[in-house]
């Protein structure tokens, strides 16, 4: 069996032994928009914590991450702690949102703002940002990496990608999407220990790849003197605030069965994710010390041509595995925007079975586009950074300053779309300036002020009309 075939042959039994179950699963019973939307709030806590660890793994640990271990060591361990830490902020609200049967973050500005249908819209636009900004570059990196391993045309693998992906998301949305993850993140979780063991054994041993580090990529300070201290500034001005906004992480929140269980999904998949970057530095830094030649983002596919054609196989499916979860769930949250947060507020008549197949041609659409940019755009990261940062200065104070006073009737919504109108602008004029200080730190700083300002302002008013 020549490569390719091996490659094709494990990612295919992979997608089969995922969609099989997952597909029995959705049809047990009718499948209803709640389904779609918010698996019927009837996810136990261990496909909770697995959709949330395999939509946060994503493709960029395994590359990206990976890579720049390679490079620079421990320091990325702090890109793991930023990415981990969101969870803990999701945990304050948490309850709250499960209480309240809330789905996805415009509801929750909504019900800030009295159902303001403009602050519901310009909520949901900005949301989707992020969950389609991983979609793309999920799309572009599987394309890059499976052309480079196969010899396969890249746009046809893109194309062939997303088809496959639409497969996830069109049974029964989240509650398929959930399944789903949870078996990639079994799978993920016993492949990153068999990559260990393996790379553990190329190197020598454990000891021996201790001795032949250098010295700087253990040590936190070196580390972190490789990497830049302006690389980690802006890290934690654009991870955080990015994680702490992302909808899928609410999602998964609002569909949990038992709300007693919130806090401990949270935490375990926290520790995961964050076990995810111990997983890449460990990685990083062992090939580090059997090939110092390589390009940063070159790592990954320099260790999988030193395995066996088995193992070469099944590490190929674990590249599909991660990339593919983060895409379903991507375009799930795209389209349960589209429909509960855009469409249901312009025509709120829209009968459920009518919103069902609604969602299911949104999917193919939002999938058409998403492939198109990538076949057009092969370089995503820029703008997908850009994303998380005008997504986070757009909501992060809507959301949790609006939870601190949900109960003092002080946040108004003039002042909620005033908060939201200035996080925008501030981060787009502080992103043309190049200012010193990182622009979606500007635009969240703008969007507080906004918020506080207006809100203050319009406090009598919002009384009076309430009275």
């Amino acid at each position: 069996m020549t490569q390719t075939m091996a490659i094709f042959f494990a990612t295919t039994l992979v997608v089969l032994a995922t969609l099989i179950p997952t597909y029995i699963i959705s049809k047990r019973s009718a499948v209803s928009e709640d389904d779609w939307a918010v698996a019927d709030r009837s996810l136990p806590i261990y496909v909770v914590i697995g959709t949330q660890f395999a939509s946060a793994m994503g493709g960029g640990i395994l590359v990206g991450h990976l890579g720049n271990a390679y490079l620079n060591g421990v320091a990325i361990l702090i890109y793991g702690f930023l990415t981990a830490l969101p969870f803990f902020f999701v945990m304050i609200p948490a309850k709250w949102l499960r209480q309240n049967n809330f789905t996805t973050v415009p509801e929750i500005l909504r019900h800030f703002s009295n159902n303001s249908k403009f602050v519901g819209i310009l909520a949901a636009i900005m949301t989707i940002f992020v969950p389609f900004g991983w979609i793309t570059s999920q799309i572009t990196a599987f394309g890059s990496i499976y052309s480079t391993i196969t010899g396969v045309n890249y746009n046809l693998l893109c194309i062939v990608f997303t088809f496959v992906s639409l497969l996830f998301v069109m049974p029964a949305g989240l509650k398929t999407v959930a399944w789903t993850d949870f078996i990639f993140a079994c799978f993920m979780i016993l492949m990153c220990i068999v990559s260990v063991i393996y790379v553990t054994n190329m190197g020598g041993g454990l000891q021996n790849i201790l001795n032949n580090i250098d010295p700087d990529m253990i040590s936190m300070s070196g580390s972190i003197k490789k990497l830049g201290a302006g690389t980690v500034l802006l890290w934690v001005f654009s991870v955080m605030p990015g994680g702490v906004t992302n909808q899928l992480y609410f999602q998964r929140v609002c569909a949990i069965k038992e709300e007693k269980e919130i806090p401990a999904s949270l935490a375990i998949s926290a520790f995961l994710a964050f076990l995810s970057f111990v997983w890449a530095v460990y990685m990083g830094m062992s090939i580090s010390t059997m090939n110092t030649e390589l390009a940063q983002n070159t790592a990954t596919g320099w260790f999988m041509s030193q395995l066996p054609l088995p193992l070469l196989a099944a590490f190929a499916a674990l590249v599909f595995a991660v990339m593919m979860s983060t895409v379903s769930s991507g375009a799930q949250s795209v389209v349960v925007n589209i429909t509960r947060d855009i469409l249901a507020v312009i025509k709120p008549d829209i009968s459920s079975d009518k919103m069902l197949k609604l969602s299911r041609t949104l999917s193919l659409v939002t999938m058409v586009v998403a492939v198109l940019m990538c076949l057009v755009f092969t370089d995503t990261l820029t703008w997908l950074v850009a994303t998380y940062a005008f997504s986070a200065a757009t909501l992060l104070c809507p959301i949790y300053v609006g939870y601190i006073y949900r109960n003092k009737k002080f946040i108004t919504t003039q002042g909620l779309i005033a908060s939201m109108i200035a996080g925008c602008v501030g981060c787009a004029v502080a992103m043309v300036l190049k200012t010193t200080i990182n622009y979606a730190v500007m635009g969240i700083a703008a969007s507080f002020v906004a918020l506080m300002v207006v809100s203050a302002l319009t406090k009598g008013k919002a009384t009076k009309n309430e009275e």
